[in-house]
């Protein structure tokens, strides 16, 4: 037959103890067939590296809990005496001793998006918008999502099997269906949302420290998805926004003055509240799909509070220009901001 590949992500939801019976004896297959040895061991080998770094706690009781693993996956009727099964009950062994020691650990990490490049890799779901589209996704629990323009959504095969996790590279607006065991959560960067009502907004784009999460209806509690964070940040409530800031790691929370904004990017409409042009113009390359540049680079930071509401591109050209006291120019699909002199 040749090798095959383990599932890490089902390897990882065994370590945190959300496998099923039917994916239970998927793992000891992993165990004891020999054609997943090598992708086994290799797997073995990078989570060791991986948990062997940071310190570990000892765990109590580990012969019995050792011998209660072994019990459990040995195959009936089949003996130690057959060469290839004494190979594979050493790769068991390895397998027992390395998930038990790194246990504690791992019920402490935040689950991680991917691999390091040239790794096997899980065949996941991708959704991915270029400045400028917008679409809607139905998810596999019926929840929907708005994925808005130069944003990726992602989720792995087990999702809503054995979990609800997806991971966010841009914004997007949730409408969660409330239904069955498993919490509904997005990582994006350094944070995970939680999902506890029913409607919310995140925004994170990767290389910009600030990451955005606005509650629109019910709550959410986000959670430091940091390695050693301190688990909860905040819980917000309808109508309150947090801004986080990864790089100190620092949250600030505030009012919403007007809910029916919060995902209004949905329906056309973009709102900003004293926020500097860098940031306005950054949401406009991305909605409008164009290149924006500073003749003056201290424009930049002129604060702007205002509403396009379903505007050409010229029209909310001319809107952000005039608020902001420049000029602009537009030669292609590059526009230039100017001083006006």
């Amino acid at each position: 037959m040749g090798p095959k590949e383990i599932d890490r992500q089902l390897m990882m939801d065994y370590l945190q103890g959300t496998c099923s019976a039917s994916q239970l004896r998927q793992i000891r297959e992993y165990l004891y067939d020999i054609d997943y040895r090598e992708s086994l061991e290799n797997f073995l080998r990078e989570e060791w590296e991986a948990t062997s770094a940071a310190p570990q706690a000892a765990l109590p009781g580990i012969d019995h809990q050792y011998e209660k693993f072994m019990s459990r996956n040995r195959p009936a009727g089949v003996s130690r005496s057959r060469a290839v099964t004494r190979k594979m009950f050493r790769v068991a062994a390895v397998a027992a001793a390395i998930i038990l020691l790194a246990l504690s650990l791992w019920l402490l990490r935040p689950a991680r998006p991917g691999r390091t490049k040239g790794e096997p890799s899980v065949q996941w779901t991708v959704f991915h918008n270029e400045p400028g589209k917008r679409q809607t996704l139905l998810l596999p629990d019926s929840s929907i999502v708005y994925l808005g323009t130069a944003s990726t959504l992602k989720y792995d095969p087990a999702y809503n099997s054995t979990h609800r996790r997806l991971f966010l590279e841009g914004e997007a607006y949730f409408i969660v269906k409330h239904a069955g065991r498993y919490p509904f959560i997005v990582r994006t960067g350094d944070i995970s949302t939680v999902d506890i009502g029913t409607e919310f907004d995140i925004r994170y784009y990767p290389g910009r420290p600030a990451i955005e999460v606005s509650v629109a209806k019910g709550k959410v509690e986000v959670h430091s998805a940091k390695e050693g964070g301190n688990g909860r940040i905040v819980a917000l409530e309808q109508g309150k926004g947090l801004r986080y800031d990864s790089l100190t790691a620092r949250s600030m929370v505030s009012d919403i003055p007007d809910t029916a904004l919060v995902g209004a990017w949905r329906r056309g409409i973009l709102s900003f509240r004293r926020r500097p042009m860098k940031e306005v113009t950054d949401e406009l390359e991305r909605f409008y799909g164009v290149s924006i540049r500073y003749v003056q680079p201290s424009l930049r930071d002129i604060l702007l509070t205002t509403l396009l509401d379903n505007n050409t591109l010229e029209d909310a050209l001319e809107i952000v220009a005039v608020t902001a006291g420049v000029r602009y120019s537009r030669k292609g699909n590059t526009v230039f901001l100017e001083e006006i002199k």
